[in-house]
């Protein structure tokens, strides 16, 4: 693959959003339909495939003491920015919340799971005061706009939404790498042009910062840092990785209005593949170039991983595609050569494989902290040779076959899983 194909990639994965991104793409598709009605907004209507649903349920949304999808595309309709993509809820406020909820009282959102157009689609339907009509469709990964209508009628795309729908083919592509094409990529490309990269250190951290400042969800961070203190935690590399995490998805899952920098579509996905890796990078004492590479290969690795799985999919992506990226990354950092990477992924995918995915909320810091932790624990021992075995259970001999492995059991072994997820939900 060309040099810039990379960076294209990279650049369309790794973007900020400001909360959870299945919320923001719902608030976003109706945001995008109000925009097109001339009059007030009456009602929305919010067909969802069963993963959107799922990962909606229970999340808090940003500027807002409320959770859940009803109450983003309230949102979405009254103050969302059309064109803010994955922070198009950036207007929320006091006033704009209060009318939502009005809204979402007055039984004016009504939201319907739809199960027969794939494990991503999104269609908001708004009516106007005076009677019009407007539609948007997302399809596929957050911000992908494949569809405009006003009173029946179809609306021209934007160009940005058409180029975002045109990198379907160019993550595709990734499929024809290996790791060790990825890893060669990051050690040759220059620094200025994945320099951007350290943005998500950044807002990652500062997200991290916040939960440790204010009690939040679960308080899963500050939680593990108390055991650190009180002695039944030491205060390792590992350990600190899985505090970091889990406090930066305490303050995201509990609506903090702040961004974090996403990987493949999913803030969580972001926390998990960058703040292990700026965890080690730190304690290891090292400089800012070298951590960038390492996040290449980290944002890579999950985008590689994410075309075989699903973006949406009935296992846990932040463990399984972001916890795993991050963990060839640190088995990078830690010197590892090219089987010890692979190994890092074999160990991974041994580990954490069977970690379900069972919608987004405050408990996702558990999983945040055990994908944090495992990945810098499953590269330490991948570079000290001691990996999981080629023919034990779905794992391989090599990184791509187990990766391939993974996606099958998925896509295809997992198929009705999130329906029953689902069906136990809400029960």
């Amino acid at each position: 693959m060309e040099m810039q194909k990379y960076i294209d990639i990279l650049k369309t994965q790794v973007k900020p959003a400001l909360g959870c991104t299945e919320p923001a793409a719902v608030a976003l598709a109706a945001a995008q339909a109000a925009a097109l009605l001339q009059g007030e907004p009456v009602r929305v209507q919010v067909d969802v495939s069963p993963n959107i649903f799922k990962n909606g349920m229970r999340v808090g949304i940003p500027g807002t003491s409320s959770k859940g999808l009803e109450i983003a595309a309230a949102l979405g309709v009254l103050c969302g920015d059309a064109q803010g993509g994955l922070e198009v809820l950036r207007r929320v406020n006091t006033s704009y919340t209060q009318q939502a909820q009005q809204f979402v009282t007055e039984k004016r959102v009504l939201l319907q799971v739809e199960d027969q157009k794939g494990n991503f689609y999104i269609r908001a339907q708004v009516t106007g005061q005076n009677g019009d009509e407007s539609c948007c469709v997302i399809e596929k990964s957050h911000t992908n706009v494949t569809g405009l209508w006003l009173n029946g009628k179809a609306t021209l795309l934007q160009q940005a939404e058409q180029q975002e729908d045109n990198t379907s083919w160019l993550l595709a592509e990734l499929k024809d790498l290996s790791v060790a094409d990825i890893r060669k990529f990051a050690e040759t490309v220059e620094f200025e042009q994945i320099a951007f990269l350290l943005d998500g250190v950044r807002v990652n951290m500062d997200m991290a910062a916040y939960g440790f400042e204010h009690t939040l969800g679960m308080a899963v961070g500050q939680g593990i840092r108390a055991l650190e203190q009180q002695g039944i935690l030491q205060d390792d590399i590992a350990n600190h990785a899985k505090m970091v995490t889990a406090s930066a998805c305490d303050a995201r899952m509990a609506g903090v209005n702040k961004p974090v920098m996403s990987s493949a579509g999913s803030g969580n996905h972001g926390l998990t593949a960058i703040l292990p890796v700026a965890v080690v990078c730190e304690r290891l004492g090292k400089d800012e170039q070298t951590l960038a590479r390492a996040l290449a290969i980290s944002h890579l690795v999950t985008a590689y991983i994410k075309e075989y799985t699903g973006k949406l999919s009935p296992i846990c992506g932040c463990a399984v595609a972001a916890g795993i990226g991050a963990s060839v990354a640190i088995s990078w950092l830690y010197g590892g050569n090219d089987q010890q990477l692979a190994g890092a992924i074999r160990n991974m995918v041994g580990t954490v494989a069977g970690m379900l995915c069972d919608g987004a909320k405050g408990g996702c810091a558990l999983k945040l902290a055990a994908a944090a932790s495992e990945a810098v624990i499953q590269a330490s021992l991948a570079v000290h040779d001691i990996i999981i075995d080629g023919t034990d259970g779905i794992v391989e001999a090599d990184a791509e076959g187990t990766i391939q492995n993974l996606g099958q059991i998925c896509m295809d072994g997992m198929r009705d899983m999130d329906h029953e997820i689902i069906n136990v939900m809400l029960k």
